[in-house]
């Protein structure tokens, strides 16, 4: 069986496997240049026309020689976001990513870390310029990622109100690991609303930024499952895993030794000791993982997904995902 392709949005038709960049890049594991291009590039060659990735990433040089590598770059389609509020900041954003992305039109661009209606209608300057890039051809299709149920909620109000997004990109796994505001049920309930709507879904953090590894079958089968997810995001950091979870989104079900890898597979966020307790990482992280205790910082795991950012915004580079 093929890997299954989906329609997104009008004219932005993808593999319902996508690939997570921010895995492969600096802020997580930092494999090298190369390394890391030819990791997105045996996926794409593997059939997954679909990756995710961000202004905020900073590795749009690494897709542009990920797609010089494989052997039909026309096949992939790109989403991307960015944290522009205002017009001149979202064109500064559009143009960097067709620059240094080496594209004429971006498929998806979102607004990033979306957390309210009242976070969407304080970003409206930047949604309508995206919108006017739209009109141009210049993008594809307009949306926003999200932690909060909240955001999903305001989307659904925006589209009440008569402004309609494309597609949104909200968290969402069978712990609700990672939600900032409620529970997987309220986060379900509010993600299938809007997916009543006609707006395209593609889920992220699905194994819970890898808290979920030893029972990758089950949260995958949770949202393949669930009607109202049309793509899911999953960071890969290697050719076994890409063809691990192919071999899952085609037949349900893992190769032996991919299941028992994964089983044991963990990953974790550490902070080293030189750390000194300015507290940039706490302000960061949305998910209220970090806290200063003793004078450095410290993780609570159970809240942590793992999505790097705070490393970002470290001083003293202190903070890394292993």
């Amino acid at each position: 069986m093929p890997l299954t392709e989906i329609t997104l949005a009008p004219g932005v038709g993808v593999s319902r496997l996508c690939i997570g960049s921010l895995t492969v890049s600096p802020m997580q594991a930092s494999l090298p240049f190369e390394r890391a291009a030819d990791v997105l590039a045996y996926a794409f060659d593997r059939g997954i026309t679909f990756t995710d990735t961000a202004q905020y990433y900073e590795n749009y040089a690494i897709i542009r020689r990920a797609l010089e590598k494989c052997a039909d770059p026309s096949r992939v389609r790109i989403s991307t976001k960015t944290y522009a509020y205002s017009k001149s900041l979202a064109q500064e954003a559009v143009e960097q990513a067709r620059l240094e992305l080496d594209r004429d039109v971006i498929d998806i661009f979102m607004l990033h870390e979306q957390e309210s209606y009242e976070t969407l209608r304080g970003h409206m300057e930047a949604l309508d310029c995206l919108f006017e890039y739209k009109a141009k051809g210049v993008i594809k299709a307009v949306g926003a990622s999200m932690h909060h149920v909240a955001a999903v909620r305001g989307v659904k109000t925006l589209a009440e109100r008569g402004f309609r997004l494309d597609v949104i990109h909200p968290i969402f796994n069978k712990a609700g690991i990672g939600i900032a505001d409620g529970d997987v049920s309220e986060m379900a309930a509010a993600i299938k609303e809007v997916h009543d709507l006609g707006i395209g879904v593609f889920g992220m953090k699905s194994l819970a930024g890898g808290h979920l590894y030893s029972s990758a079958a089950e949260a995958f089968d949770f949202v393949l499952d669930s009607g109202f997810v049309d793509a899911v995001a999953v960071g890969m950091q290697s050719e076994e895993e890409i063809d691990a979870n192919i071999s899952y989104f085609e037949t349900r079900s893992f190769p032996e030794a991919a299941s028992e890898a994964l089983a044991k597979k963990t990953r974790r966020l550490l902070i080293e000791d030189y750390c000194e307790g300015c507290g940039s990482c706490v302000a960061r992280c949305a998910q209220s993982a970090l806290r200063l205790e003793d004078g450095r910082a410290t993780v609570d795991p159970d809240r942590c997904v793992l999505c790097a950012y705070c490393s970002k915004v470290c001083p003293m580079f202190a903070i890394k995902v292993i």
